[in-house]
C-alpha cells in the first residue's frame, strides 16, 4: 500500500469492440474503468489495480455522484 493508502491514477477506455448488441436492437457500450496505484511505492505495496466495466448510462450517473462530492469537497476546503 502506498504511504497515503489511497489510488492515485484513473484510467477510462471506450472500446467499440466491446459493445453488445441485442436482438431488439438495443446496443451497449461498455466502458472499462482501471484504478491504479503509480505513486512510485514498491511494487510490493503498492495498491493492487481496481477494475470495472460500466455502461453508459451508468457511467454518466457516477460522473454525475462524483461531480458533486468534488463540488461539497471543494466548499469545504475553501471553508477551512
Amino acid at each position: 500500500m502506498n504511504d497515503h493508502g489511497y489510488y492515485t491514477n484513473v484510467h477510462i477506455d471506450v472500446d467499440p469492440d466491446q459493445a453488445e448488441e441485442y436482438p431488439n436492437g438495443i446496443r451497449v457500450q461498455e466502458i472499462s474503468v482501471v484504478i491504479t496505484d503509480e505513486s512510485g511505492c514498491p511494487i510490493w505495496r503498492a495498491l493492487k489495480p481496481a477494475v470495472c466495466g460500466i455502461e453508459a448510462a451508468r457511467a454518466r450517473e457516477l460522473a454525475f455522484e462524483l461531480l458533486m462530492a468534488a463540488e461539497i469537497a471543494e466548499q469545504w476546503e475553501q471553508a477551512r
